[in-house]
């Protein structure tokens, strides 16, 4: 096939079209990028004076970034301060309003001495002031009236707190309650038990001043097989500390009735190779000890603490030593009463005075070393109701102490 044959001016008219396609796509790239030099080969000189401004105007931009943060930084900074100036102007008005407050006491009296050889160093001076006694009226004893004054016999420990039920019954509800009545009984209506209700079970508590009596069934061990330092007397076995376990095969009233006088301070015991030897505190007057007899049970306190009995409702009932019934607990309180032999204002047990960074506890225990009473700890003496560490540490025994 023949190829084809344009005329000059054909041709010419060609290659205007392609020039002005070739201007065209030049002119949009333009547009497009809005810039007359895009390359190298636009012009090369044009091109690399350009990119150069570029380069330069980015490193620009990117300081002004770096100064705006600045700028940020600097204004968070003058808020905080400013804040804090108006904080400190408030503290300054609140000071003010403080100082123009008239204050809430006013002046009772003026006393003013010369101390010769005195400084603003050393108010001393170098005067010499003899010693004054202080006396006053201000510890009673507990006469009647409140204004009998305390001596140094006055005793601390008050006078024995006594609380007397009346008609408490075996568990037949006709006889009356005596302290040989067992606690545990084969039935209910026995009249050598309590009531059935009223039995302790294995497990069951009585709180007493802090310590705890405990229920156990059966028989106590033998003394050959109670815990180290605890000792068994009849149904009871004790601790030495007044924490002691009643067994009930066959306890009776009296044991329980024991059992809370340990815990009150009004018995003591001595415990020899597990063998407990209970007996009335040395410091109890008379024998001022808790019974049943004929129906009525009486609980004394010590003279040197208030008596709380916590145990079962029904149990307490029982005893005559509460009207609340139920499993749930009731309590009884004994306190302590004031006499012209004693001070005014009784002292609790555990109660301490310090006296120039030494320290004085009170007791309600009779004095180590006395019937009954634990022996004297080694590197401590005793000098009447006191025990002393000889470092000016000392333990004043209630019961006793005046």
């Amino acid at each position: 096939m023949s190829g084809i044959v344009l005329s000059s001016s054909v041709r010419q008219n060609l290659l205007s079209l392609q020039s002005t396609a070739d201007l065209l796509a030049t002119t949009q790239n333009r547009l497009s990028t809005g810039k007359s030099v895009n390359s190298a080969l636009d012009n090369p000189t044009n091109f690399f004076t350009a990119q150069s401004l570029d380069n330069r105007a980015s490193d620009i931009n990117n300081l002004l970034d770096g100064i705006a943060n600045g700028v940020q930084v600097l204004q968070a900074a003058n808020t905080g301060i400013t804040s804090l100036q108006k904080l400190i102007d408030s503290a300054k008005s609140i000071a003010n309003q403080a100082l123009q407050t008239t204050v809430g006491y006013s002046t009772k009296s003026n006393v003013s001495a010369t101390i010769a050889g005195a400084t603003a160093a050393d108010l001393r001076g170098t005067t010499s002031f003899a010693s004054a006694t202080a006396s006053s009226n201000v510890v009673f004893s507990g006469a009647a009236g409140g204004t009998t004054a305390a001596t140094g016999t006055t005793t601390l420990g008050a006078t024995i707190g006594s609380f007397a039920s009346t008609g408490a019954t075996a568990g037949d509800g006709t006889t009356a309650l005596t302290g040989a009545i067992t606690l545990i009984a084969t039935n209910g209506t026995t009249a050598t038990g309590l009531a059935g209700n009223a039995q302790p079970a294995d497990g069951d508590t009585v709180t007493v001043n802090g310590k705890t009596i405990t229920f156990r069934s059966g028989a106590a061990p033998a003394s050959t097989a109670v815990p180290s330092g605890s000792g068994v007397s009849g149904n009871l076995v004790t601790d030495g500390s007044g924490n002691t376990t009643v067994y009930l095969a066959t306890a009776t009233v009296n044991d329980l009735l024991s059992a809370i006088d340990l815990a009150s301070g009004v018995k003591t015991v001595s415990i020899t190779a597990g063998a407990a030897t209970i007996s009335t505190s040395a410091s109890q007057p008379g024998a001022a000890v808790s019974t049943a007899v004929g129906g009525a049970v009486t609980l004394k306190s010590s003279t040197g603490a208030d008596l709380s009995v916590t145990g079962k409702a029904d149990l307490l009932k029982a005893l005559g030593l509460t009207t609340a019934v139920g499993g749930g607990n009731a309590t009884v309180n004994v306190n302590r009463t004031t006499s012209a032999a004693s001070l005014g204002a009784t002292i609790a047990d555990g109660s301490t005075l310090n006296v120039d960074g030494h320290v004085i506890t009170f007791k309600n225990a009779p004095i180590p070393g006395s019937t009954g009473a634990p022996s004297v700890p080694s590197g401590f003496g005793t000098s009447g109701n006191v025990l002393t560490d000889g470092n000016g540490n000392s333990t004043v025994y209630l019961q006793a102490g005046t």
